[in-house]
């Protein structure tokens, strides 16, 4: 890949440190030498099943090329905005924030977020669709919903491998599918995908629900709950993103996965963003996070090591070449043909679909 289009500096950042000069970097940007920020904490808010991975990619390069440390906070994107809202004004509990759109949304509303000066990103080599919101946080990585299962439990059933959502309702598999709560990100974008293949409205999600259940499903509050229960052959096959099953396959454990036929659509997808949260006492920091995740480099490191399809248009056609990454990489028309919701429309139905789950799921 390139090289990174390194880091221009936040008017304002505040920092006990000394402000350090600016070089010129790549396309002219100004950079960071690599011990400016020795001695300073960047608090970042990850997802819990890839911060290990964060860590081991962007976090290393964050911290060779800052000096300065990372700290953590693993947890649904739901887990980190109640840390955020809970937190006293002025005082954020993290510095930048990796979620998914739908939550970015709720972010931009409540004012917990800062908007981003685009110019100061390496936006050249992303898919367009990466810059889907033109003032906050671009995104870093593609979510597209896949089905997993065991393959070796699958021919003891005398199953053929799921290739949609209507082969988990098979009765063998009643009891024996993981599915994700609402409190999981991409939860709400799958019923409405569901809602839309199986009863041509997206808005009938209760009725998705009752369909759903039919095939008493094992709801999961968080990936490594379901991937537990699929390691240990508690459940068959499960919903969820194709970064999950990577990993475990990364491990070398023998799962199967598919997009799934959604209608005349091929799976679900939404996006992993990255912000930075309103008040941050560290927005020179933040900017220069924003720009390594978003670089072809770090995407690279993180894709190959969980599985997280890029938008970095060369690291997804590198993914097309490499046999371990064909299954899920993904070309842009591929993008297309994948069912995308409005996040404004999830996040205004949001509360009456958490009714519903609660009322016919819960039982």
């Amino acid at each position: 890949m390139a090289g990174w289009v390194a880091l221009a500096m936040l008017v304002g950042a505040c920092s006990s440190a000394a402000t350090p000069v600016p070089t010129t970097g790549a396309g002219g940007a100004p950079t960071i030498g690599p011990t400016s920020w020795t001695g300073r904490t960047l608090k970042v808010a990850t997802f819990q099943d890839t911060g290990a991975g964060v860590k081991a990619t962007s976090g290393t390069l964050f911290e060779a090329q800052t000096g300065a440390k990372v700290e953590y906070s693993l947890g649904n994107p739901s887990d980190n905005v109640t840390k955020l809202l809970a937190a006293p004004a002025g005082d954020p509990p993290f510095d930048v924030m990796q979620v998914d759109s739908l939550t970015e949304l709720t972010l931009i509303q409540k004012g917990l977020i800062d908007k981003v000066d685009h110019t100061k990103l390496p936006l050249g080599d992303l898919f367009a669709q990466a810059e889907f919101t033109k003032d906050y946080g671009p995104a870093f990585a593609l979510v597209p919903v896949v089905i997993t299962w065991l393959p070796a439990k699958f021919k003891e059933l005398g199953l053929p491998d799921p290739t949609s959502f209507d082969d988990l309702l098979n009765p063998v598999l009643k009891g024996k599918i993981a599915y994700p709560g609402m409190a999981v990100g991409f939860s709400p974008l799958i019923l409405a995908g569901l809602a839309n293949a199986w009863f041509g409205d997206k808005s009938k999600v209760g009725d998705a629900m009752d369909k759903l259940k039919t095939a008493a499903p094992r709801i999961y509050a968080a990936t490594p709950e379901m991937t537990t229960w699929l390691t240990n052959k508690e459940v068959y096959a499960a919903v969820t993103h194709a970064a999950a099953v990577q990993a475990q396959k990364n491990q070398g454990f023998d799962l199967g996965m598919v997009y799934p036929k959604v209608g005349t659509y091929k799976s679900m997808v939404y996006w992993n963003t990255i912000e930075i949260i309103h008040g941050t006492r560290n927005a020179d920091m933040a900017l220069k996070w924003l720009q390594i995740n978003l670089g072809c480099e770090a995407q690279r490191l993180f894709g190959l090591r969980n599985g997280v399809l890029p938008t970095c248009k060369s690291v997804s056609a590198e993914f097309a070449t490499d046999p371990k990454f064909q299954t899920i990489s993904v070309t842009v028309d591929q993008m297309a043909s994948m069912y995308q919701v409005d996040p404004d429309y999830i996040n205004t139905n949001r509360e009456a679909w958490n009714a519903l789950w609660n009322q016919k799921m819960s039982n």
